[in-house]
């Protein structure tokens, strides 16, 4: 796992979180962006999935975080 905090002051999201399991998704805290003991990828409001790969194409990746 991998965590990314987006600072600044109009992040489309708190944080971005790589999993291995899940790929890229978006996190709904910067304090708490991975679930923890979850065997089974976050779902709700606030989680999107970007994009699979542990090396996605950064502009697709871009884009996915702002549509």
């Amino acid at each position: 796992m991998a965590v990314l905090v987006l600072d600044a002051e109009h992040a489309p999201a708190p944080a971005l979180v790589w999993d291995e399991g899940a790929g890229w998704r978006t996190a709904t805290s910067r304090r708490h962006p991975l679930a923890r003991g979850a065997a089974v990828p976050p779902q709700g409001d606030g989680v999107r999935y970007l994009a699979t790969g542990t090396t996605p194409p950064p502009p697709a990746l871009v884009a996915a975080l702002t549509a």
